[in-house]
């Protein structure tokens, strides 16, 4: 078993493609987020639900990423920082559908 720090260009991979999975995912997780609840039936008051919606999920991967980094491994920070990443969009939706219902969507 290689126990071995990882070398300076492994660990920018790494953080490259950390970085790439939360930037992707928060790219697609937004402008779902944004056309179901902030255009569709005029709910222009969920805009900044969606928008703070979207920074928590960005923050949350990076938190868990930078943790779990810490604490492990930059492959098991990859892997944590997926799960938490779709974890927290999940969450984000529900919270979203259930402000819109209280706003007013019909």
């Amino acid at each position: 078993m290689n126990t071995s720090r990882p070398t300076a260009k492994q660990r920018l991979l790494w953080a490259a493609l950390i970085g790439s999975t939360v930037l992707v995912a928060a790219a697609f997780g937004y402008l779902v987020t944004t056309f179901l609840y902030a255009f569709s039936g005029g709910q222009y008051r969920m805009v900044t639900v969606v928008n703070i919606g979207a920074l928590v999920v960005v923050a949350l991967g990076l938190v868990v990423a930078a943790l779990t980094w810490r604490l492990r491994s930059p492959a098991a920070a990859a892997a944590a920082t997926v799960l938490a990443t779709c974890a927290g969009w999940v969450a984000v939706v529900i919270v979203e559908w259930v402000l819109s219902f209280s706003l007013g969507a019909t």
